[in-house]
């Protein structure tokens, strides 16, 4: 059995080799079309061609605000999922201490004879162990979402200071 466990671990490293073998040459691909393209010349204007106007992009305040209030809106997201993720572990903490009670308890019926009322003990016991991990799951989750969005909330904030420092520069004398 071991020399199975160890063939298979060999054959899966040896996957994950090729796996990054073919992440090595596709990023190597990636790089090179990029850099052809960073560095080629621009196409030079024919001679009597007429020049195009270029547009400016200016950091307005209107910008800015938008970008503010996406960030103040991701914290207040995260604030609601930090909010639900307490609660629910406030809930699987109290469900907890019932699933632990219960089993303690069908534990001690089931030492003697087993009846009806017995396995039906257990079987709440069980269901309220269930109950729980569902519980801790959901919390789990509700944690994770809300690092996730922090995360998002983090670059949305920095984005606004970028853009306000921008907007000053733009418009200095507001």
């Amino acid at each position: 059995k071991k020399q199975s466990t160890q063939a298979f671990l060999n054959e899966l490293l040896s996957g994950l080799n090729n796996t990054m073998h073919l992440f090595r040459l596709l990023f190597c691909i990636l790089f090179a079309v990029t850099s052809v393209a960073a560095f080629c010349p621009p196409h030079a204007p024919k001679i009597g061609a007429r020049l195009h106007s270029v547009s400016l992009n200016l950091v307005t305040e209107a910008d800015v605000i938008t970008l503010v209030e996406k960030a103040e809106d991701l914290w207040g997201q995260v604030e609601k999922l930090r909010t639900e993720a307490n609660e629910l572990s406030i809930q699987a903490e109290s469900l907890g201490q019932d699933a632990e009670s219960s089993a303690a308890d069908a534990m001690e019926a089931l030492q003697g004879s087993i009846s009806e009322e017995k396995l039906k003990e257990a079987n709440n016991a069980q269901n309220l162990s269930i109950d729980l991990g569902s519980l801790l799951e959901k919390a789990a989750m509700a944690t994770q979402e809300a690092d996730e969005v922090e995360v998002l909330a983090g670059e949305a904030l920095a984005a606004s200071e970028v853009a306000l420092e921008q907007h000053v520069i733009d418009f200095p004398e507001d």
